[in-house]
């Protein structure tokens, strides 16, 4: 009764701008899945975020607007919808945007599966028949079982319910990465990814400062403006939705104003502005037809139309090995200038939470140092001799 009185009045006090969120925003298996963005008002559909061209659950539209104290404690597992428990996990167990989504989208899954999850009455019984299922006969691998064991969790907070002793299996410590060599990077870097030339070379600058850069693809770059790039000073600032939004500044030198290479600088002054329109507002990577992209558009950009063309050159390619590279590449290069791997140099670089991350590339990095001993950075972008146009 708590909870619907709490449902009630926060249903009411917000229904000028979004409706019932139970009513607008479907969840669980009995409604449509709908996206967030239906119950934006009008006003909301104008902000210029990134969040608002997602096609996926978001939840920031309005929490300006909420207030703590009118949004229920606890949820009733019954009457909510996966929007409620997408703001309760925001408001009350503070997970970032990014986790939320990610989870949700699995939270999906797992209901929707042949041995499904009944987010609406969820018992230890029926989660424990889908994991073993998926575990014993689809051989889902640990990583899978343990997003899907994060996810139930945090519908169980949300619901207030005791968490269950279930343990997922153990990720292996260490996995060798299988990662391009240098000269291969290059050669990927100059393919011919599309008939279309702005978007040919839309691709090649997108992988050059992938690899370089080695950000998260493709949240970090989705969000990059032409005011993160200060070429004058020689840097550039790099959003991280991952981290709430925190932000870091590199100073990728070999690719900020250099006329012969991919630099931000050729990108900003040349191609950028042959499809600048209205709709463009200040972000870096612009669509042909002025539009900028969303996560969604710029990682399926890739996968759909460079991934086969690279896979000629690197079988094993997929769209995070660029940051694999350069996690190896510039701890190659902190062995060449200090004689020993300087992993704390590349954790800033690669904007890790947690120096465990960055030492994880430290074997890696040892096995290619021996079989390429020289700076991986600078071979990639080693200059042909007509130029790189």
């Amino acid at each position: 009764m708590k909870f619907e009185h709490q449902n009630q009045i926060y249903n009411s006090k917000y229904s000028d701008s979004t409706n019932s969120l139970n009513d607008v925003l479907d969840g669980g298996r009995n409604k449509e899945w709908k996206i967030i963005n239906k119950i934006i008002s009008q006003r909301s559909k104008e902000l210029t975020s990134p969040i608002f061209r997602e096609k996926k659950v978001k939840i920031n539209y309005d929490l300006k607007k909420i207030k703590r104290t009118d949004f229920p404690i606890i949820l009733d597992p019954k009457t909510a919808s996966f929007n409620d428990v997408a703001i309760h996990c925001y408001l009350r167990q503070r997970l970032s945007q990014n986790t939320i989504e990610k989870r949700l989208s699995t939270a999906r899954f797992m209901e929707t599966h042949p041995q499904p999850v009944d987010f609406r009455n969820p018992t230890y019984e029926n989660f424990m028949a889908h994991m073993d299922y998926r575990e014993q006969i689809e051989n889902t691998g640990p990583c899978a079982l343990q997003n899907e064991w994060k996810t139930m969790r945090m519908f169980l907070k949300a619901y207030g319910l005791k968490l269950w002793t279930y343990k997922p299996p153990s990720t292996p410590i260490y996995r060798v990465r299988v990662m391009p060599f240098p000269d291969q990077v290059y050669k990927i870097l100059n393919l011919t990814y599309s008939k279309d030339s702005y978007e040919n070379v839309l691709i090649q600058y997108l992988l050059t400062h992938n690899f370089i850069i080695g950000w998260r693809f493709p949240s970090e770059p989705t969000e990059m403006k032409t005011t993160d790039v200060h070429v004058e000073r020689g840097y550039i600032t790099i959003t991280e939705p991952k981290k709430h939004s925190s932000t870091r500044n590199l100073s990728p030198e070999e690719i900020m104003s250099n006329r012969r290479r991919k630099s931000f600088k050729n990108w900003v002054d040349a191609w950028r502005p042959k499809v600048e329109n209205q709709h463009s507002k200040d972000y870096l990577y612009l669509r042909s037809d002025g539009h900028p992209y969303s996560r969604d558009q710029l990682r399926q950009l890739l996968n759909r139309k460079a991934k086969p063309v690279i896979q000629t050159v690197f079988p094993e390619y997929y769209n995070y090995c660029s940051r694999h590279f350069a996690a190896v590449s510039r701890l190659i290069r902190t062995k060449l200038q200090y004689k020993a791997f300087d992993e704390y140099e590349v954790r800033d670089w690669l904007g890790h939470t947690k120096i465990e991350t960055t030492m994880g590339y430290i074997k890696d990095a040892k096995h290619y140092y021996l079989l390429a001993p020289y700076d991986w950075v600078h071979r990639v972008l080693k200059a042909p001799s007509n130029g790189w146009g």
